[in-house]
C-alpha cells in the first residue's frame, strides 16, 4: 500500500514538471521580443561598428531563442486533452526535424567541399553537444515517464 502511495506521489511530481505551462499572456509578450530581436539582428549590421558588432548579435539570437520559447511553452486560451496531443507530437517532429536540418547543414557542405575543393578541410561542428543533450533528455525522459505509468 506504501509503495502504490509513493508510486502516485511519483507520477505527481512527474506531472508536475512535465506539464508546466506559461499563461497564455506570454504568448504576445514572446512575439512582440521575438520581432524586436529579428530586427535588431538586421539593425546592428546597418547602424553598429564592427567591435560591437558580434555581441549584439549574440544577444539577438538569445532573445530570439528565448521568445521562441516563452511562445513553445505558453498554454492555449482552452487546454485540452486534444491540445496535449497535438503539443506532443509538435515537440516529437521538432527533434526529429533539428536532427535532420543540423546534419543536412553540417553534411552537404562537407561532402560539396571534399568533391570540389582542392583543400579538402572540413569544419569543425560544434552544435552537436547541444543535438546529444537534446537527444538524451527526450529518451531519459520518456523512459521515466513509461516506467512510472506503467508502475501505476
Amino acid at each position: 500500500m506504501e509503495l502504490k502511495m509513493k508510486q502516485e506521489g511519483s507520477i505527481e511530481k512527474i506531472d508536475k514538471y512535465t506539464n508546466f505551462l506559461l499563461p497564455n499572456k506570454f504568448k504576445r509578450v514572446g512575439l512582440v521580443l521575438f520581432v524586436f530581436a529579428f530586427i535588431s539582428y538586421f539593425a546592428v549590421g546597418v547602424y553598429v561598428e564592427n567591435s560591437n558588432y558580434y555581441l549584439l548579435q549574440n544577444i539577438a539570437h538569445t532573445i530570439a531563442i528565448l521568445s521562441l520559447l516563452m511562445i513553445a511553452i505558453s498554454r492555449e486560451k482552452i487546454e485540452d486533452e486534444l491540445i496535449a496531443k497535438i503539443r506532443m507530437q509538435s515537440y516529437h517532429y521538432a527533434v526529429i526535424g533539428t536532427v535532420i536540418v543540423h546534419f543536412c547543414m553540417f553534411f552537404v557542405p562537407s561532402v560539396l567541399t571534399l568533391l570540389f575543393s582542392s583543400t579538402q578541410t572540413i569544419q569543425e561542428n560544434n552544435d552537436i553537444f547541444v543535438l546529444v543533450c537534446l537527444l538524451v533528455i527526450k529518451i531519459l525522459t520518456f523512459n521515466k515517464l513509461k516506467k512510472a505509468y506503467y508502475e501505476e
